[in-house]
């Protein structure tokens, strides 16, 4: 997807349909990239992405480090939740 709403709707459709949504819609801080994550009916995790930055020859380096690996994540929330991290599908 290309365009920031698209996820939101995205998840819209979801939550009709009652497709079990794991996180979001959010932000990913590293990407900045709108995103939703759900189960499909197999109980495979997916996402929905759009977005992100545009890369430039001149664009500042940003570097993440493992303190802040939540934020990079999930920007709003600022943490990981237990289920996306134990939940491997």
């Amino acid at each position: 997807m290309e365009e920031g709403w698209e996820v939101t709707r995205a998840a819209d459709l979801f939550s009709m349909d009652d497709v079990p949504i794991d996180v979001g819609p959010t932000r990913h801080g590293i990407t900045r990239g709108k995103t939703v994550y759900f189960f499909d009916p197999a109980g495979n995790r997916n996402e929905v992405f759009a977005g992100g930055y545009l890369s430039f020859p001149d664009r500042p380096m940003v570097t993440w480090t493992p303190d802040v690996l939540g934020k990079a994540i999930f920007y709003h929330a600022r943490e990981l939740n237990e289920r996306f991290t134990t939940v491997l599908t």
